[in-house]
C-alpha cells in the first residue's frame, strides 16, 4: 500500500497549476510538521468533466504519492472522476473522517485502520466488503487487521514486519554465520558477544515498546488457538495479563545479562547510527531502514525474529498496512465506481507499482521482487500473515502503545517486574474504557 503503518510517512506535497496547497504547510510527515485540515487536491473542474460520476476519496497519503494512481484509475474509467483531499495521518486524519462522518459529507473511500476501525465498524460507516470479488486475494491476515465477527471492512494489500538486522563480521568474529531461530541460543549469542567486547544487541527502548514481546505474542495466540480478531470486542480487556508469558520470556534478554539494563534510553535513530557504525551486532529493525544499512557500505544481512523453541511457530512483530473501506450508505453508481475504485486499487498494475516503490504486497497470486536480504523474513513472515501488533487487536490503541512504552521501560530498568507490568497495563486500558 502507499502507505506505511508503521512509519506513517507521506512523501512531500507538489504544487500544482491549482496552488491548493500553497502556504497550508504541508510537507513530508518525516519531518514532523502537519497541515490543519483535509486539503481538497481535485477542487479545480474542468468542463471535461461535465457528466462524470465523482467519487470522492480522503486519504492520509498526499497528492504526490497519490496522483499517479488517480490518473492511471481515471484513464481505465474515463466515466469517473475522484475528488482527492488530504489530512494527514494519524490522529489528525481520524479527526479530520470523524468531522465529515458526523458532518453529513462522509467521503465515497476513506482509510480505516486500527486507531479508527471499531468506531467505524460500531457506527456503520464502512461497509461489508467479504464476499467482493475484489477481496478474493487479499491476505487472510490483512482481513483480520480490518476484520470483526469473520466480517471484512477494508481493503488492505501490502504489510511490514520486522527482524533481526545483523553485522555479518561482527557475528563471524564468535563463530555464527547469522542469529539462532531459537530464543534461547539467541541469548546465548548475545553473551559471547558481550564476553567478546562487542555490544551484543539494542532495541529502541526509547521510542517504543519491545518488537520482540509482539512477535512472542502472535507464535504464543497461534499455540492456544485464540483468534486475535476476537479480543477487541471482549467487556474487559486485559492486554498485560494476555501477553505476560511473552514479556517473561521477553525479559530474560536483561535479566540474565545478555543485554545491559543502561540501552533503555537507546532512540530508533541511536540504535540505526551504533549499528551502521559498526558499534553493536544486532539491532530490531525493518525494511524501512534498509537504504541506510546500504549506503553506509556495510556487511549486513536481515534475520527472521527468534521463536520461543521448536514446539512454537516463529512470529515476527508487523501488521497489515491501512486499507480502503467504501462508505456504507453508498448506493447506486457511486457504489459502483467505489467498488471499480478497490479493484483498481488491486490490479496487477497498482501492486506492481506499490512493490517498486518497496512496499511489501501481500495479495495472494502477486510474485514480488524484494533485496536479497529481505527474501527470508518476506516468505517466512509477511506471505504467510505471521507477523502480529498487540494494539491492533485492543481498544483505545494509542492509549495501549504509549502505556506499553512506559511499561517496558520500567521492566527494562528492573523498577518493575513482568506481573506488575501486566497489573498497570491492564489497570491503565480500563481506566480508559
Amino acid at each position: 500500500m502507499w502507505f506505511s503503518a508503521y512509519n506513517m510517512a507521506c512523501a512531500t506535497d507538489t504544487k500544482e497549476s491549482c496552488n491548493v496547497n500553497e502556504d497550508l504547510g504541508q510537507t513530508n510527515a518525516r519531518s514532523g510538521l502537519r497541515g490543519s485540515d483535509a486539503v481538497p487536491l481535485a477542487a479545480c473542474g474542468s468542463d471535461a468533466d461535465a457528466g462524470k460520476i465523482r467519487l470522492s476519496y480522503l486519504s492520509w497519503d498526499n497528492e504526490q504519492t497519490s496522483k499517479p494512481y488517480i490518473d492511471e484509475f481515471e484513464k481505465e474509467n474515463p466515466d469517473i472522476k475522484i475528488d482527492f483531499s488530504y489530512a494527514p495521518p494519524t490522529s489528525e486524519y481520524i479527526s479530520t473522517l470523524q468531522t465529515r462522518l458526523v458532518g453529513n459529507q462522509a467521503p465515497d473511500v476513506f482509510i480505516i485502520t486500527s486507531e479508527n476501525r471499531d468506531d467505524l465498524i460500531d457506527n456503520g460507516y464502512a461497509k461489508d466488503l467479504t464476499d467482493e470479488s475484489f477481496m478474493k486475494n487479499i491476505s487472510q491476515a490483512n482481513k483480520d487487521f480490518v476484520g470483526r465477527d469473520g466480517k471484512t471492512y477494508g481493503m488492505s494489500i501490502t504489510s511490514w514486519v520486522s527482524g533481526i538486522a545483523y553485522n555479518k563480521d561482527l557475528l563471524k568474529q564468535v563463530g555464527y554465520d547469522e542469529p539462532p531461530a531459537n530464543w534461547d541460543d539467541f541469548l546465548k549469542l548475545c553473551k559471547k558477544l558481550k564476553n567478546a567486547g562487542i555490544e551484543p544487541f539494542l532495541e529502541p527502548n526509547a521510542d517504543e515498546p519491545s518488537r520482540f514481546i509482539d512477535a512472542f505474542q502472535g507464535s504464543i495466540l497461534e499455540k492456544k488457538g485464540v483468534d486475535p480478531t476476537t479480543l477487541s470486542t471482549q467487556d474487559n480487556q486485559t492486554p498485560g495479563t494476555d501477553e505476560l508469558e511473552a514479556v517473561k520470556e521477553y525479559i530474560r534478554l536483561y535479566d540474565e545479562g545478555g543485554v545491559t539494563r543502561d540501552t533503555v534510553g537507546i532512540s530508533g535513530d541511536d540504535m540505526k547510527t551504533q549499528f551502521t557504525n559498526g558499534q553493536v551486532a544486532m539491532i530490531v529493525d525493518g525494511a524501512w531502514d534498509f537504504a541506510t544499512f546500504e549506503q553506509a557500505g556495510m556487511n549486513w544481512d536481515f534475520a527472521p525474529m527468534p521463536k520461543l523453541g521448536d514446539d512454537y511457530t516463529q512470529y515476527a512483530q508487523g501488521s497489515a498496512s491501512p486499507a480502503w473501506a467504501i462508505y456504507a450508505k453508498l448506493d447506486g453508481d457511486k457504489l459502483k465506481a467505489a467498488e471499480k475504485f478497490l479493484t483498481f486499487l488491486s490490479s496487477k498494475w497498482a501492486l506492481q507499482k506499490h512493490s517498486d516503490a518497496g512496499d511489501a504486497v501481500t495479495v495472494d497470486g502477486f510474485d514480488a521482487t524484494v533485496m536479497t536480504q529481505y527474501q527470508k523474513v518476506y516468505d517466512q513472515d509477511i506471505k504467510t500473515g505471521k507477523y502480529y501488533l498487540h494494539t491492533n487487536f485492543y481498544s483505545k490503541p494509542d492509549i495501549l502503545k504509549s502505556e506499553l512504552k512506559a511499561q517496558n521501560q520500567q521492566l527494562v530498568q528492573g523498577q518493575i517486574t513482568p506481573d506488575q507490568y501486566a497489573k498497570n497495563i491492564d489497570a491503565k486500558v480500563a481506566a480508559a474504557q
